[in-house]
């Protein structure tokens, strides 16, 4: 086994924002909280439960025993602000009293807090959300309240036992440095805990000696501002830890007077997670955006494959004496599966694809496929497994989990052009809490583990930030598609997994899978088994599809295979039908996305007035409407597009001769 990689799929944005240091909210743009991070529920004296969904202001009101209270007017005016012009708007300090829970007495508490709105864009620059992140500075306002200006922090504030306790416990770092040469005077706990630093090590040192400054030239910015204005609000920066990690900050500043010399005192909020969410945000919107065009696509593409591949087939008989010509029908139905797998992958990748899952021994599916595999990867590749015996059992789709296998073999394989070893590991283990938490979006539990190891060429941090993407490939043009990892990161998704990355440059790559294991027992061989069974009839079969050209095509096919064939083009006309007709239906096969009613909407309101009534769905993708997570309902039976006509009338029949009531 190898040491655990750095996650490197996408992570779970919610996990992640909740769990943030900072106070945190995020408004859609009518101002309803729809999401919180945890430090935020702390602060105000909330719960999430109670406050998700509804509007900020019917939580957080003013305090109505405070005749000047302004605080809902002046953060509406500047949310608004940031709404008309799309940029962040950082607040002036505000009162804005808290209310206490009920539990307590329901009264107001004086709260004071330094605001910052900004808007999350989306793919045409509307604003889809807006973060609200603010600063809880209570102690500091009561202090200046109290007649201490903040301008003579150093000596005289110091003094003060609760500018000690303000200053050290405050949640953001903050720094007292001479203006002429950086060198510090103090410095608070949250600095050093920021930075890694101890106290002795940063006390009469400049930050330049310290290489805080990734840009040295961004001191030199900051100290002309301050000589120019006197102050400085959230300016940008970024800072480098004693590790030498580089991190993301808005650094606010002033110039004030310490013993006769003009000095600095800094205040700067971390906001590198607060950069890194808004990067996975964009990413998942990206992601989110191609998944709704390939599954719009794939619902007209492959009502055309359909028609392309069932048609090639009925020619294909006509020329069957005809060996040019049944050569050329042929290589158009291999065109038209081509073309299908490619969209079953952006499926896959989408996570909108259909999965019928199984309870599955995950060592009995890398045994089964070895040797296959082996001619498959060539005989300057070594093979070897390293199978768990007590590996417990997961529930997946097989035909999908073998295709995950296959697809990071063969990515194996090519990273490998000039041989090596290949090896597939399984394991159980354990992830518990403390893993999940440095871990997002792990939930803790038990897992089945699945590694795929090769020896070949590596990646650097920049591929493997890019290795899920749809259609990003490090090969030539013309050897990949793009789309095997893209496939392979849907497919664990989808059925609630993770998939994690571990490589360098040189020393090979390892991926890692992690399936939640489950206390089920796989089905005997022999009942997942079934007999062969006639493909034709003669049964009544009310046929529902809006595309033309494929309605005439799977009605051809049906009727030549002996069945009495309804057609509908809409389930309004369906529903006509169904009632007209006072002979026996014994099968209502209908599209799932059909203008004006769903093909499960229609077969619900048929089967009350024909109970005896068989359903086969059939569609491009996994609609909403016909399975939760792209995973199909005990009892119904769904037939994917495009099919084949020995797909179609094979799972016609198996419909028709199913002993048990069929749901819908």
């Amino acid at each position: 086994m190898v040491d655990s990689p750095t996650f490197r799929a996408t992570p779970d944005f919610e996990s992640l924002f909740q769990s943030a240091p900072g106070l945190y909210l995020v408004l859609t743009p009518d101002f309803n909280i729809v999401a919180v991070s945890d430090a935020y529920l702390r602060a105000t004296l909330t719960k999430r439960e109670d406050i998700l969904g509804r509007g900020v202001f019917e939580v957080f009101p003013d305090n109505p025993n405070d005749p000047l209270a302004s605080g809902v007017r002046n953060l509406r005016t500047s949310l608004e602000r940031v709404l008309e012009g799309k940029v962040a708007d950082t607040m002036a300090v505000q009162k804005y009293d808290i209310r206490k829970p009920e539990s307590e007495g329901g009264e107001f508490e004086e709260r004071y807090w330094s605001p910052v709105n900004s808007p999350v864009s989306g793919p045409h620059k509307e604003v889809r959300y807006i973060i609200h992140c603010v600063q809880d500075v209570t102690e500091f306002v009561r202090l200046k309240q109290q007649g201490i200006e903040q301008r003579k922090l150093t000596d005289d504030l110091k003094a003060e036992e609760r500018f000690h306790k303000a200053f050290n416990a405050s949640p953001e770092p903050i720094t007292i440095a001479n203006l002429s040469d950086g060198r510090y005077l103090d410095v608070n706990e949250s600095f050093l805990r920021t930075t890694g630093y101890r106290r002795e090590e940063v006390i009469g040192r400049t930050s330049l000696e310290l290489k805080f400054w990734e840009r040295r030239e961004d001191r030199a910015r900051l100290v002309a501002i301050l000589e120019e204005q006197g102050s400085v609000r959230d300016l940008e920066i970024t800072f480098c830890t004693k590790s030498g990690e580089q991190r993301t900050a808005l650094d606010s500043a002033e110039i004030i007077e310490v013993a006769g010399q003009k000095c600095i005192i800094a205040f700067f909020k971390d906001i590198t997670e607060r950069k890194f969410l808004e990067q996975q945000l964009r990413q998942a919107q990206k992601m989110e955006a191609v998944g709704r065009l390939s599954g719009g696509i794939a619902h007209d593409f492959n009502n055309l494959l359909g028609v392309i591949i069932g048609y090639s087939e009925l020619l294909g008989e006509r020329v069957a004496q005809n060996a040019s010509l049944r050569k050329n029908v042929e290589e158009i139905k291999k065109a038209g599966h081509r073309a299908a797998d490619l969209t079953r992958q952006l499926l896959a990748f989408s996570r909108q694809q259909v999965l019928d899952p199984k309870v599955l021994d995950l060592n009995a599916i890398v045994a089964g496929l070895e040797k296959m595999l082996r001619p498959l990867i060539g005989e300057d590749i070594e093979l070897s497994t390293a199978l768990d015996p007590a590996l417990g059992h997961v529930k997946a789709d097989q035909g999908q989990i073998e295709q995950v296998i296959m697809n990071l073999v063969i990515n194996g394989r090519d990273a490998m052009p000039e041989g090596g070893k290949l090896m597939i590991e399984t394991a159980s283990v354990d992830l518990d809490e403390d893993y999940a938490r440095r871990h997002p979006p792990v939930v803790p539990g038990s897992y089945a583990l699945l590694a795929v190891t090769d020896t070949g060429m590596g990646m650097d941090a920049k591929t493997q930030a890019h290795i899920f993407d749809p259609f990003f490939t490090t090969k030539e043009m013309g050897k990949g598609t793009g789309l095997g990892l893209a496939t392979v990161y849907g497919v664990v998704k989808q059925s609630g997994g993770y998939i994690w990355v571990d490589s360098e440059p040189g020393k090979g790559t390892t991926f890692k899978t992690y399936l939640p294991l489950v206390e089920e027992s796989p089905e005997p061989a022999g009942l997942r088994a079934t007999r062969a069974k006639p493909s034709r009839g003669s049964e009544t079969i009310l046929l529902v599809e809006d595309e033309e050209s494929l309605r005439v095509m799977t009605r051809t096919l049906l009727v030549q295979s002996g069945y009495n064939v309804l057609d509908a083009d809409s389930g309004t006309q369906a529903l006509e039908i169904a009632h007209r007709r006072e002979e026996t239906i014994h099968l209502l096969l209908t599209d799932v996305v059909l203008p004006g009613m769903r093909g499960r909407e229609l077969a619900e309101r048929m089967v009350l007035f024909r109970p005896n009534l068989r359903v086969l769905l059939m569609s491009g993708y996994a609609d909403h409407a016909m399975a939760a997570q792209g995973v199909l309902d005990a009892g119904t039976f769904f037939l994917q597009k495009p099919f084949t006509r020995d797909a179609l009338t094979r799972e016609v029949r198996k419909v028709l001769d199913f002993k048990a009531a069929v749901k819908v």
